[in-house]
């Protein structure tokens, strides 16, 4: 792994982190992060980033197609489930994690689309 691609993870792992914060605020309507809960946000973002790509693409080797998104996207929600929301003041916690998650897939989409139009590269190319 070269330098430049190191930079490119590190990037990426701030970038989800900024948008499960963002995700997680809208849902909590809490705006306030204290210590504990960045590096959850890291944390989550670096399982993300790292992990559920890792998962996707077994699920691809073993040939069940896009049924790896989904089960990548389900430990996503478990991830956040037991990461971030136990932090979190709402009422219903699988609710929130599930409402957390897709906004935060659908708000990295968003950003890889973004980056690949106006920049041409693939700044979530994991994703």
């Amino acid at each position: 792994m070269s330098i430049e691609q190191l930079l490119l993870v590190l990037v990426a792992i701030v970038l989800v982190a900024l948008i499960f914060y963002v995700s997680s605020a809208l849902v909590a309507s809490e705006w306030s992060v204290d210590g504990p809960f960045v590096l959850r946000l890291l944390l989550v973002s670096v399982i993300a980033v790292l992990v559920i790509p890792f998962v996707r693409d077994i699920t691809n080797e073993v040939e069940i197609g896009e049924l790896g998104l989904l089960f990548a996207f389900v430990i996503l929600i478990f991830v956040i489930r037991f990461m971030l929301v136990d932090e979190l003041p709402v009422s219903d916690d699988w609710l929130a994690s599930i409402v957390i998650a897709l906004l935060g897939v659908v708000m990295i989409f968003a950003v890889q689309e973004l980056a690949d139009r106006f920049f041409d590269t693939r700044m979530l190319s994991l994703f």
